[in-house]
């Protein structure tokens, strides 16, 4: 999601982090950080905040971050509760979304269709991790198959509107 927002020529992309006792937490943190190094973007920790995965502490790490100067011109949540919750605020600063500002989210859950404007967000496919871990459980219950390493099932972008080029 990073490199997707520096590709739209945002250079302050900001990091809603969720409750460090996520491990996934740790992961979006680190893919936000790698984005920012691959795009040529210089990490600064003055553009993340830690929310605790709640709509309302989305908001207020949203006000936190819409407080900076100069202020962020995208902000990427580690979950799309957040990620609302910062279009709320965006739009109660008066703050037009994504002409000045660019949201993003990720799990693509039922509200990121439902809020306005519709969130990009990175799908992750949770049926397909559920049905491939129960059958790893399964088959090592059996004894056919023992649990070693990660299989990891690819996550995909969707592009919404929330998201637009830099403002100038």
């Amino acid at each position: 999601m990073t490199r997707y927002l520096a590709s739209l020529g945002h250079k302050r992309i900001a990091f809603i982090s969720g409750h460090r006792s996520h491990k996934a937490v740790g992961n979006r943190l680190r893919g936000y950080k790698d984005g920012l190094q691959q795009s040529g973007l210089k990490f600064s920790e003055k553009l993340v905040v830690a929310g605790d995965n709640s709509f309302e502490s989305g908001e207020s790490c949203a006000r936190s971050l819409l407080k900076l100067k100069p202020r962020p011109t995208a902000i990427f949540a580690a979950n799309d509760d957040m990620a609302a919750a910062t279009v709320r605020v965006a739009a109660q600063m008066g703050i037009a979304v994504p002409g000045d500002l660019s949201i993003a989210g990720c799990d693509d859950i039922t509200l990121a269709r439902q809020v306005t404007p519709p969130l990009t967000t990175i799908r992750q496919p949770l049926a397909t991790m559920a049905e491939k871990a129960a059958l790893v459980l399964v088959k090592s219950l059996r004894g056919t198959s023992p649990m070693r390493g990660t299989e990891i099932v690819p996550a995909t972008l969707q592009i919404r509107e929330s998201t637009g080029p830099a403002p100038k």
